[in-house]
């Protein structure tokens, strides 16, 4: 006789039912389940202290307080703003896992890294390198500052409104690739406008001796721009030795100069400085101000521009991380996606390859810019 195969017993009524509920707590408790952090390298130099560098980081610090939910894990890449650095700390952090970082270095720091952003690898967004050799190119590297060319157009159009007709232009060497263009720029606008007499003098702003540039400062001059940028000190004391012998005689600045500590080493000449802006007066802007409040209140110092630009970077970032856009290639995607784009520190447009235009403001009241 043959025998019939053993039918399986069935399942406990109990069991079975623990079962089904189990897996469709499983189903339905998965999907919300916190998404993973993203690390954000930002790339600074961090041994510099209040002015540069830390700020940054702290800047990333306090957006990561003020926004709990968000996905950005904030990761401290120091370049020291060499350039021969940049590239190792950078790689490193790759290796650490890292895709994403915002960028606070000078032109010739970004100049030498743009290999490392060649492909959908991995995405920059850079806040303080305006050098040209960025521009227009598609690849890894968005800048949300306008580049050289477009700031010392708005710069020379603001000479335009002011009068006089000899001009001292102080150029800094340190940082080549960012104050070559500009000045080529600069003086070329100029010299079409046929206003102003350039005299032009290259110097090593950060190893500025007043002694050696006091019988050229003494010269006949109505109007003084010092064009340097890495919100170097020596500006403050650059603009105050000019203005001893031309107490009245405007002193423009870049947008790289504005500094808590270049504005307080400037003296009584800080009532003759213009500080070119793509952000504005925080006299103007109430959300601004209100962030370097926030900033004073949470770390105890004053905040210099460069962090606006972080916060802003972080913004976009965040926003994409929150609609669920988490490569560098659907980030980059997402960004330059839309016409513009809205942050608590004001609108950023990116053109096809990353760029922006920019607005520029250029204001004169710098002590209120202290308080």
């Amino acid at each position: 006789m043959k025998k019939l195969p053993r039918r399986p017993m069935p399942l406990p009524v109990s069991l079975t039912f623990s079962t089904i509920l189990m897996a469709s707590l499983l189903l339905w408790w998965r999907p919300w389940q916190p998404a993973p952090p993203i690390q954000v390298g930002i790339v600074a130099w961090l041994a510099s202290g209040a002015v540069v560098g830390s700020s940054e980081v702290n800047a990333g610090d306090l957006f990561v307080e003020e926004r709990p939910h968000s996905r950005i894990q904030v990761v401290p890449v120091d370049d020291e703003w060499q350039p021969e650095k940049t590239i190792p700390v950078i790689e490193q952090a790759m290796r650490d896992g890292v895709r994403f970082f915002i960028s606070t270095h000078p032109s010739r720091c970004a100049v030498v890294s743009l290999q490392l952003f060649a492909d959908s690898g991995a995405l920059i967004i850079n806040t303080a390198s305006t050098s040209p050799a960025l521009t227009a190119r598609d690849d890894g590297l968005l800048r949300i500052i306008p580049d050289a060319t477009r700031e010392q157009r708005a710069v020379s159009r603001y000479f335009g409104t002011l009068p006089g007709s000899r001009l001292l232009v102080l150029q800094d060497t340190s940082n080549l690739p960012y104050t070559d263009p500009a000045f080529a720029t600069f003086a070329a606008e100029l010299e079409a406008r046929g206003q102003w007499t350039i005299v032009h003098r290259p110097l090593l702003v950060s190893a500025f001796k007043p002694d050696e540039y006091r019988a050229l400062m003494e010269e006949p001059f109505d109007a003084l721009y010092i064009l340097a940028g890495t919100f170097q000190t020596a500006i403050g004391h650059i603009a105050q030795l000019f203005h001893v012998a031309h107490p009245r005689a405007p002193i423009i600045l870049t947008p790289w100069a504005r500094s808590p500590a270049i504005l307080e080493t400037a003296g009584d000449a800080i009532d003759r400085l213009i500080l070119p802006s793509t952000y504005p007066s925080r006299r103007a802007d109430p959300a601004l101000d209100d962030y370097f409040k926030r900033y004073q209140a949470r770390f105890g110092y004053e905040a210099h521009a460069m962090t606006i630009g972080v916060r802003q970077a972080l913004e976009l970032l965040d926003a994409a991380f929150a609609h669920g856009y988490d490569t560098p290639a659907q980030v980059k995607a997402f960004l330059l996606s839309a016409p513009s784009h809205r942050t608590s520190l004001g609108p950023v447009a990116f053109d096809r390859f990353g760029d922006v235009e920019g607005t520029y403001h250029f204001i004169a009241d710098l002590r209120q810019e202290l308080r």
